[in-house]
């Protein structure tokens, strides 16, 4: 019979190396150590084996450090196996014996069981801040890695981060590193972020690396904060202003039409007016046809922007809008410059540390700059060159970027940063100052659609149609 030397972990998260004497091939030697609750990572079929051979059954040391079964193992987790089934049987047998009736639950009687919503809801930041910290702080208390995730695992109160944590432990048993969990969770933990804990992984510093991240993260929610701020107000005042022209117009209408009918004037209702109630109860009649085709509209929309040709018009589209698309541009080449700046902080070329973060921008229209910038520094030529071609880009950061070539450029990109910082800063200003003045003007031509549509043809009744003719309306 066959002979296969397999490493898998338990379901208590050690790991375990033996022997399996299995008829067939590696894939049933797999589907044996499922059955038996195991988890398989590695398996090799033995070609010759002195213990099989001799007949002895040897009593060795765990060969796993970290904290593998001892001794005759096989044995032991096939019996672990069937203690588990035989448990699993008793407690389904105790359910079926405890199990209520529906009118002792609404009675109260029985206690339902607790439903944690935090599973399924996405982690904020404030989640990665807290792990951020608590992690250095075990760092700086000597933790290992593993153990300092082990301890924020067993005191998570968040089950999704709890799940992310509890893969981050497997992983560094099997020996990952914990930026190799991170980044399958990407709208989590940002690019950059996993950048900083895997650059801090592979050189040793890791408690550099978790320092910087903290202070990116805390940049990022002053900044978002910074946005929302400018656009909650202006955003609540379109929309209240649309909702309340529709309510006006959709009461006022039928309001306006009776006063004329109750005169006998049906047939002087102005054109404006009648358009307006026309479009209203047309609306009114076919609005599950308008909402199936928003839905249309939308997933349209979210299918053209996922090709390449229609992400990269709509991007360009963002960084060039009037009001918010300076505000985009800096802040994705803040996102970019960052990514630079950690990367040469910890002695990576200046090829390599845009190779490395392109991938951090999310805009096409600036990774493309990105990518024509890394092209250039491989020929030989100007890496610069591409951002001074890009429409739109700050002209002081260009001039900066020439005198870094010439000087020292680590030193000139972190002025940059703060430069774009303050630059950041003016530009939500200036949106800020700019958004009243869009509403004022959204808001004045609401009022004049309301006056001609509803109250012209009300004073017209009452007062005649001189006052508006001597008007030119």
């Amino acid at each position: 019979m066959p002979l296969y030397e397999y490493k898998a972990m338990m379901e208590n998260g050690r790991m375990i190396s033996n022997k399996i004497n299995v008829e067939g091939t590696s894939n049933d030697a797999r589907n044996k150590l499922i059955q038996m609750g195991l988890k398989p990572i590695s398996i090799k079929k033995k070609k010759f084996d002195v213990e099989q051979m001799l007949g002895k059954v040897t009593k060795a040391k765990p060969k796993n450090k970290r904290g593998a079964i001892g001794i005759d193992e096989a044995v032991l987790v096939e019996d672990q196996y069937l203690a588990q089934e035989a448990n699993a049987i008793k407690a389904q047998a105790q359910a079926k014996a405890q199990k209520k009736s529906w009118k002792e639950i609404l009675k109260g009687d029985v206690a339902l069981p607790a439903f944690d919503l935090s599973a399924y809801m996405p982690i904020k930041i404030d989640e990665v801040v807290s792990f951020t910290e608590m992690f250095l702080l075990l760092k700086r208390s000597n933790f290992t890695n593993i153990r300092a995730i082990q301890t924020l695992y067993n005191n998570a109160t968040n089950m999704a981060m709890k799940n992310i944590l509890g893969d981050m432990v497997n992983g560094l048993e099997t020996g990952e590193y914990i930026y190799s969990t991170m980044q399958y969770y990407p709208r989590v933990f940002p690019e950059i972020y996993t950048n900083l804990i895997k650059v801090g992984e592979e050189t040793g510093s890791l408690v550099n690396a978790l320092e910087q991240a903290l202070v990116y993260l805390e940049d990022s929610i002053t900044v978002k904060r910074k946005v929302k701020k400018a656009l909650v107000s202006p955003i609540a005042q379109s929309i209240l202003m649309i909702g309340g022209a529709i309510v006006c117009i959709y009461v006022g209408l039928p309001v306006m039409q009776d006063m004329y009918e109750s005169y006998g004037l049906t047939d002087q209702i102005p054109e404006a007016t009648m358009v307006a109630a026309n479009f209203v109860y047309w609306c009114g009649d076919h609005w599950l046809l308008l909402l199936l085709g928003l839905i249309a509209l939308v997933l349209g929309f979210r299918f053209w922007t996922k090709t390449s040709s229609g992400k990269f018009i709509w991007d360009k589209f963002k960084v060039n809008a009037p009001i918010f698309g300076p505000l985009i541009l800096r802040l994705q080449i803040q996102k970019f410059f960052i990514a630079v700046n950690i990367n040469l902080k910890n002695n990576a070329r200046l090829q390599d540390a845009i190779s490395d973060c392109k991938h951090v921008v999310t805009n096409d229209v600036v990774r493309a700059a990105v990518e024509a910038a890394e092209a250039n520094l491989i020929v030989g030529e100007s890496w610069i060159e591409p951002f001074e071609n890009m429409e739109n880009f700050p002209p002081m950061i260009q001039e900066m970027l020439r005198i870094g070539m010439e000087t020292d450029m680590s030193e000139m990109i972190e002025n940059i940063l703060r430069f774009i910082n303050e630059d950041i800063d003016i530009t939500i200003r200036r949106i800020t100052g700019v958004l009243p003045q869009v509403s004022m003007a959204f808001m004045g031509v609401v009022i004049i659609g309301f006056v001609i549509i509803i109250l012209k043809p009300i004073m017209e009744v009452y007062m005649g149609s001189f006052l508006f003719e001597a008007n030119g309306m």
